[in-house]
């Protein structure tokens, strides 16, 4: 076992005694009536649908922008490194199929009711028996069993060494608050405006796509420098952002970076965040798709430099493997790269001519549609017609429960849930991922290699075992990854923490405050 592993199987409360005791002191000072923080209120543009506040679907990048407010995870990340959260201890089991927790005392719901460690077990029971978005990354779950308030097990179906490290995208509920309505959908109705949370702002309103947060005076770790008003605004087009940002209406959102010299003329700051990878996935089970000539010829059509060039303006890495480029775990696969000749070389060997392939994007992204227009004029040249449907990511959500109904070919923009590849190729490319296999993928030497790796408590030997599975990956062209993308913000000038990136993409909004 590496020694890096080891450093994350226990974390100890005594580590963070000191921060503990300053988060206290400022809670206490502020209850007693000390200085406010510079600026009552800070306005954050979001892009694209929240569908729902429950946390059971925050796997999805909009519901986890908001979510990040309200709710706290049991560990968490620093620059990739694990820490705890509401969980101050944490032990795997040598065998990997069970986690010892001890909880943090003294955190509190919004409701005023106290974390215990039922809300642990109740939260992750219903994630389960709900089946759907976030219970994907803990999918090995069997059931918890509560010791006292502040010890809980947590039992899984089997090994599972990627499971610790999902637990930092798992939101704790209040228990008491949620069974209290319940309704007969376990608190799915009720969470689509509500919150039920013990993070560092609470639900003040949530209508037509805003959302406002009031700050929680008895957070666990209050800091008085973060806005007392927090709102959410859907704000699609970067155009728009940009011009709420210079108007004053907007204190941060995601822009453009030709926009970033005129945001800063206006008196604002730019900054430069990891994004995203640009990512095309094929349907491999059936169809036209299934062939994997067309596979690798739609592959080498697209123009990758002028794409990240004149779409992205050149903020980011042309890709070379399945997974982004910022991650660790890689192995050294060549660039992707256009090749026109070899392209037609490769569709004329198979006896294809005349094709038609469907693919669709999703409107709300201009950059998206702006790819999805370039694909069609590339592969032109190569003879291939490629039409273009729109489709909300709420929808396209739907048609990944069955290969049959999964997208031919799907343009997205994808982020890495947690710091480990382990976790993008197991649910990406795992043929029992049912939801979140986005090629409708299955290769055996693949998944044997996977479930090697779920064996595998030392990291280091994970990483080979992921690093291998992704050159099969590569080798089938399951999937067309385009670029991993760095991301512009514009900010207030008086904003600090724009740079600090979310667990599951884009900013941390918790790491938000104000003044110096």
């Amino acid at each position: 076992m590496s020694q890096r592993h080891r450093a994350f199987r226990r974390w100890s409360l005594a580590a963070l005694a000191v921060p503990l005791l300053a988060a206290t002191a400022c809670t206490a000072g502020t209850a007693a009536g000390g200085p406010p923080a510079k600026q009552d209120s800070l306005v954050y543009a979001y892009r694209n649908e929240v569908t729902t506040l429950d946390p059971a679907r925050a796997s999805y990048l909009q519901v986890d922008t908001a979510d990040q407010l309200f709710y706290d995870t049991l560990v968490g990340y620093d620059k990739g490194v694990m820490v705890p959260a509401l969980a101050g201890e944490f032990t795997y089991s040598a065998d990997l199929t069970s986690i010892d927790l001890t909880l943090r005392t003294g955190v509190a719901f919004h409701s005023g009711n106290p974390f215990t460690a039922d809300d642990v077990a109740y939260s992750l029971d219903r994630y389960r028996d709900l089946g759907v978005g976030i219970a994907s990354l803990i999918s090995s779950y069997a059931s918890s069993t509560v010791t006292d308030a502040q010890h809980v097990k947590i039992k899984l179906k089997h090994a599972d060494p990627l499971f610790l490290g999902a637990l930092s995208r798992v939101y704790i509920l209040d228990s008491v608050l949620v069974k209290q309505n319940a309704g007969t959908d376990k608190a799915q109705s009720w969470l689509l405006n509500h919150d039920a949370g013990s993070g560092p702002y609470s639900l003040s309103s949530a209508a037509a796509g805003t959302y406002t947060a009031t700050r929680f005076a008895k957070y666990w770790q209050y800091n008085e420098k973060r806005p007392r008003t927090f709102t959410l605004r859907r704000i699609d087009e970067f155009a728009t952002a940009r011009d709420e940002l210079k108007a004053g209406s907007v204190d941060v959102g995601q822009i453009d970076a030709q926009s970033a010299a005129d945001v800063t003329a206006a008196g604002r700051t730019t900054t430069q965040i990891p994004g995203g990878q640009a990512i095309i996935y094929f349907n491999t089970s059936h169809g036209q798709l299934a062939n994997k000539a067309i596979r690798e010829a739609v592959r080498l059509a697209y123009d990758y430099q002028g794409g990240l060039a004149g779409i992205r303006s050149g903020l980011g890495t042309i890709a070379n493997g399945p997974l982004p480029t910022n991650m660790t775990c890689r192995p050294n696969l060549p660039t992707a790269a256009r090749n026109l000749d070899q392209a037609k070389r490769i569709l004329a060997g198979a006896g294809l001519s005349g094709l038609t392939l469907t693919m669709r994007f999703q409107p709300a992204f201009a950059e998206q549609a702006r790819e999805a227009t370039l694909l069609q004029s590339d592969l032109k040249e190569i003879g291939v017609t490629l039409n273009l449907q729109p489709i909300a990511f709420a929808d396209y959500l739907t048609t990944l429960s069955d290969p049959a109904t999964v997208p031919d070919i799907m343009l997205l923009t994808e982020s890495a849930q947690y710091p480990d590849a382990g976790v993008m190729v197991t649910q990406t490319y795992w043929s029992q991922a049912t939801g979140t296999n986005k090629s409708a993928y299955h290769n055996d030497q693949v998944d044997a290699l996977i479930e090697q790796a779920s064996r595998t408590p030392d990291a280091s030997v994970r990483c080979g075992l992921y690093s291998q599975a992704q050159t099969i990956i590569d080798g089938d062209a399951a999937s067309m990854p385009l670029y991993t993308t760095n991301n512009t913000y514009g900010a207030r000038s008086d904003v600090r923490g724009v740079d600090v990136s979310a667990p599951a993409g884009g900013v941390d909004l918790a790491a938000l405050t104000v003044g110096n």
